[in-house]
């Protein structure tokens, strides 16, 4: 079981919020000041790993550059950019290069991307 963690102000359109919505597991509002979107809902998924082999693709095609959205099970973290996914390491070590390098293509801060959290 991974949990997925989706920002809906990162998608390009929420209709991938159906394709979703039987994973749902809670949302969090948060206040985000200083981003061009001052109020973030933050929903948490918990996906089966069939599942979410099937949706990578599609996060992948309806994230905004800027953004990342992140699953991660006691195994494994996937990373998922704007066109490209990555099957990472939990904690920081060369798995992640690659993942950094695209990150930085889409204009996502390297800040973020070198400290992805494990939680939701």
């Amino acid at each position: 079981m991974f949990k997925l963690g989706v920002i809906e102000e990162s998608l390009e359109t929420l209709d991938i919020l159906e394709l979703l919505k039987p994973f749902f597991f809670s949302q969090r509002i948060e206040k985000a000041p200083e981003d061009v979107y001052p109020i973030w809902h933050t929903n948490k998924y918990h996906v089966p790993e069939n599942d979410i082999n099937n949706l990578i693709p599609i996060l992948e095609q309806n994230i905004k550059q800027t953004w990342y959205i992140h699953a991660f099970n006691n195994e494994k973290l996937i990373v998922i950019l704007h066109g490209k996914s990555f099957f990472i390491s939990l904690y920081k070590n060369e798995t992640w290069d690659d993942m950094i390098k695209h990150g930085e293509k889409v204009n996502v801060d390297k800040k973020y991307l070198e400290s992805i959290p494990l939680y939701i």
